[in-house]
């Protein structure tokens, strides 16, 4: 067996634990259904993935378990059969049969298998229970195009979710154009954090190209006042229960979201989704090094003890002791950076199995196509590694199969017949971007128009744009592919992107252009890391800012900000360069100070987001109320919830226990210059 099998062995077997993991946590969990849904998904997803994977590498047995458990879990999604012990003992001999087969020491004989494949049939066929009565009223209240737009699955999650006593709400949005995404997934945190959504389609009102709307199914055990108070923070939302008239209208809280992040980072550090991977390998070479750092830190706060005490009888003068206590505090941080060193991992692997899936995915759709990997060397979070695999896989899969035009449409449109996707991986601030880009043919929004008419989700007379197009791709079980393969065609695919991407607090975002080719970026937050920073206050309150970032901070008075200046920037040399208030890109009111008051600024390095290549420099001048100094801070994310705080990439606990945000800078001026923000 050469090395490349071994990998492929090696993530087959890793998809099986996973499996094995969520049935363990299934059967401790069939008294709640939002939590059975989700770990019922759980397993679909990976099974889904390992059936995919068997069949590029010719694991015949494999495939063909996979593939009638994934029937099997396919009829419970759509209530075709009900979960019950049966199906459990079905679950675990299906997953028993696939690590068997991988593993090769006690193969399955065709008997054995094909008695397995028919039970797990039978299983699929089975009659699911029926609904209560009052659900049925629920229902029936259901508008019918809403009812006609929703697919098999989500029918079947919505009749569960009620069965089990949420009451059912219709919510509409009406977003800006210019700033849906952030508005959306405000939106979309504030849901699934104690309800679950059903559906989301895109409604189309050609009479207002500016606005992006939603069409939102939400289940939730709660009533109708305590929904609306907690949608009161998101703009331009309006929510009805099922069966009532009475709208309500939604006003946004300026700086909520802010507060929210500081309320949230109170609670430091935040409680982050658990995983199934948790243990890590490390070198030994590592361990030694991190074992000495310990007994030198030892040997230092023991130094500094004894310092201590004979500073109290004279022995010891106050400059000698505050030398000692900076040396411990060195230690502590050199001790901090060991031991978030051992975290960290090469993101090669997990690039080349993205690599390996997609020329998998190639072959199997007689696609030419070149695979071009950047970054390969960068260092990352072993939690984020193993968070970002599959997501991964499934971006590059969907730009082989649904991205790159086959050799004879690319020959007719005047493209070489060699395909091209580049995964590139880099760090900016300390957070990680992977990027996948093909030169394909782009997300079509006719193509989407039709599959969305196919699904029932948009009428007859709607024409989507890109935008909205993009969106509808994300929404669960939306594929524009009218069969199923071993790739796709299930609708498993970007929703479970954009839902793995943000429970560990990142995002998704999408660039594509008809005819030319698409763009998915993957914004993976900090997990741990040692930052070297600015501390900075603006009313009353201490911000983090990278350090790098930062070309020069000074100290001045107010005075010398002349008001015809600001109307072009601030004066450095000859030059003017752009002069923001912080409080402006926090969404704060401006500090009024007085004439001689002297106030902070600083001159920044800000990346431009619009760059693919790289992040072109410009520099722009950030005021703050004062300059607090310079420091080094252990910056932990926000966990899932950190995703929704725009302009906040972590915090770090200070000496003193005190929380302090660390600013995304490069995102908020972006989001400041950006057209209609």
């Amino acid at each position: 067996m050469d090395q490349n099998e071994r990998l492929v062995l090696s993530e087959l077997e890793d998809l099986v634990e996973k499996i094995f993991s969520a049935i363990g946590e299934l059967r401790e969990s069939l008294d709640d259904g939002k939590t059975t849904r989700q770990l019922l998904e759980s397993i679909f997803r990976n099974v889904h993935s390992l059936k995919a994977s068997a069949l590029a590498n010719d694991l015949t047995d494999v495939s063909r378990i996979a593939h009638q458990f994934e029937n099997l879990l396919h009829s419970l999604r759509t209530g075709k059969a009900r979960l019950d012990v049966q199906i459990l003992r079905g679950f675990d001999d299906a997953a028993d049969a696939l690590f068997t087969s991988l593993n090769h020491r006690e193969p399955l004989d065709s008997k054995t298998i094909n008695s397995l494949l028919d039970r797990l049939a039978q299983l699929s066929d089975t009659v699911a229970h029926r609904r209560r009565a009052e659900v049925d009223v629920v229902l029936n209240a259901l508008p019918t195009e809403d009812w006609q737009s929703l697919t098999d699955e989500e029918k079947h999650r919505l009749e569960e979710s009620v069965g089990e006593g949420a009451s059912l709400y219709r919510i509409k949005t009406d977003f800006d154009i210019a700033s849906f995404e952030r508005q959306f997934q405000d939106l979309k945190y504030i849901l699934t954090d104690k309800g679950e959504v059903i559906s989301t389609a895109p409604i189309v009102d050609a009479d207002r190209p500016d606005k992006v709307n939603f069409r939102i199914l939400y289940a939730r055990e709660a009533d109708f006042d305590l929904v609306s108070r907690e949608l009161e923070a998101v703009p331009d939302v309006t929510v009805n229960p099922i069966g009532s008239t009475q709208p309500a209208a939604m006003t946004n809280a300026p700086e909520a979201q802010l507060e929210a992040a500081s309320s949230s980072a109170g609670n430091f550090p935040p409680k982050r989704p658990e995983s199934s991977a948790k243990l890590i390998r490390i070198n030994l070479d590592d361990l030694d090094q991190l074992i000495s750092a310990t007994h030198r830190l030892f040997r230092e706060a023991s130094n500094g003890f004894n310092r201590a005490i004979q500073s109290l009888s004279g022995q010891t003068n106050q400059g000698e002791l505050e030398t000692v206590a900076t040396g411990v505090s060195e230690s502590f941080m050199r001790l901090a950076a060991a031991l978030v060193n051992l975290r960290m991992v090469s993101i090669d692997r997990v690039l080349q199995r993205a690599v390996r899936a997609g020329r998998a995915a190639a072959l199997a759709a007689g696609k030419e196509i070149e695979f071009i990997v950047r970054g390969r060397d960068l260092l990352i979070d072993k939690a984020l590694a193993d968070a970002i695999a599959d997501p991964l896989i499934h971006l590059v899969r969907n730009a082989v199969d649904h991205g790159i035009e086959n050799v004879e449409q690319r020959i007719r449109i005047g493209k070489s017949t060699r395909g091209n996707v580049r995964i590139e991986a880099a760090t900016l601030q300390g957070q990680t971007r992977i990027t996948v880009t093909d030169d394909g043919r782009g997300i079509d929004p006719k193509l989407v128009t039709e599959a969305a008419l196919r699904l029932g989700v948009v009428q007859n007379d709607s024409r989507l744009s890109v935008d909205q197009s993009v969106r509808l791709l994300f929404r669960p079980g939306f594929s524009t592919v009218q069969t199923v393969s071993g790739v796709s065609g299930r609708g498993v695919g970007l929703d479970v992107v954009e839902t793995a991407i943000e429970e560990m607090g990142g995002a998704v975002s999408v660039g594509s252009e008809p005819g030319v080719g698409s763009s998915f970026q993957l914004h993976l937050p900090m997990s741990f890391g040692l930052l070297d920073v600015v501390m900075v206050s603006l009313g009353g309150r201490p911000y983090l800012v990278d350090a790098s970032r930062v070309i020069t901070s000074e100290t001045i008075d107010s005075s010398q900000l002349v008001e015809s200046e600001l109307r072009k920037g601030f004066r450095i040399g000859e030059q003017f360069v752009p002069l923001l208030h912080l409080g402006n890109l926090l969404g704060q009111e401006q500090s009024k100070a007085a004439a001689d008051a002297q106030v902070g600024l600083l001159l920044c390095q800000s990346a431009n987001q619009n760059s693919e290549e790289t992040d072109s420099v410009q520099e722009v001048a950030i005021l703050v109320d004062s300059i607090l100094g310079t420091q080094q801070v252990l910056i932990r994310n926000l966990g899932s919830r950190g995703g929704r705080w725009f302009g906040v990439a972590g915090a770090a606990e200070l000496s003193d226990g005190a929380v302090v945000l660390l600013l995304d800078l490069p995102r908020l001026i972006h989001g400041a210059q950006r057209p209609g923000s």
